[in-house]
């Protein structure tokens, strides 16, 4: 993929983890599998596709304290 395309598609793919993440968040318990799998995997998606480990840590570290609170 050109540049354009791909970042395109980056921009495409962090709208929809964000939005189903804001979705997890309001109807799922912290607990819940699909909740904890979908923070997994979007700091995944910060930490290897938009190379920010900060975020990604940040992120994975509120679900897991969101989780055992």
């Amino acid at each position: 993929a050109t540049g354009e395309q791909k970042n395109s598609v980056v921009d495409e793919s962090q709208k929809a983890y964000q939005e189903a993440f804001d979705i997890s968040k309001s109807k799922m318990q912290p607990t819940h599998p699909i909740r904890l799998g979908l923070a997994l995997n979007f700091s995944v998606f910060y930490y290897e596709i938009l190379n920010s480990p900060d975020k990604a840590c940040q992120l994975a570290k509120q679900a897991f304290d969101d989780a055992i609170a």
